[in-house]
């Protein structure tokens, strides 16, 4: 491994609250209703394109500029969780590419990687408007190991969502399921990740699973299914 590619919300950033937030109180002032628990729940992990072209087809440019609106009024609020800066700077210390591969327009990946001091560690950043389709569909995934010159063996991938491990997958990437942020296990394991990973430091002993190296101290870290 030479590359770590990872997502964003849910994953380095607790963005996806702020991301909640913002998409029910742009539907809900639309809807003039409250959103029910379930539909609160289906909004998880899933970029708005896919809710406007399901909930609000026809009405997409005038939900969209709404949700931005919201959006940009509290998103300053977003931070990395506790860990991701320490994992990151050694990973970079070890000559590790990253980049970051997400389902959020690219505009906002930067300014809040920028805002939480994270940017300089990437790469090579693929948003929602580099690609046609987004996850699950691989073509994101596929698309930075383009920019990178790299083979999908090369690299691993860290998610926090099904969406995540299914894009993973089909691509040829090694996907490993968070479970520090956003991630639930359950839902996780539905999707058949190589592992589960407790905090951003299980990382960086991934390698060392592999190689056999120490399992027996790498085996309360990492959760290999």
């Amino acid at each position: 491994m030479n590359t770590v590619l990872f997502d964003l919300d849910g994953t380095l950033h607790n963005s996806e609250k702020w991301y909640i937030q913002a998409c029910c109180t742009c539907i809900e002032a639309i809807r003039e209703r409250e959103l029910t628990n379930k539909e609160k729940d289906y909004l998880v992990g899933k970029p708005i394109t896919k809710i406007l072209s399901e909930w609000f087809l026809g009405q997409e440019k005038e939900v969209l500029l709404s949700f931005f609106t919201h959006y940009e009024m509290i998103n300053h609020q977003i931070r990395e969780y506790v860990g991701v800066y320490e994992m990151l700077t050694e990973l970079k210390a070890r000559g590790i590419a990253m980049g970051i591969v997400s389902s959020k327009y690219r505009r906002y990946i930067v300014q809040e990687l920028h805002n939480t001091r994270l940017l300089p560690f990437f790469d090579v950043i693929v948003g929602l408007d580099d690609c046609k389709e987004p996850k699950p569909n691989p073509e994101p995934l596929l698309k930075a190991i383009s920019e990178l010159y790299i083979k999908p063996e090369d690299c691993i991938y860290i998610g926090d969502q099904p969406t995540d491990v299914l894009a993973a997958n089909a691509a040829g990437i090694e996907c490993f399921g968070a479970l520090w942020g956003e991630g639930q296990k359950e839902k996780l394991l539905s999707a058949s990740p190589a592992g589960l990973l407790q905090n951003p430091e299980d990382i960086l002993v991934i390698n060392r699973i592999r190689d056999n190296l120490d399992s027996a101290s790498c085996s309360s870290y990492i959760e290999i299914t």
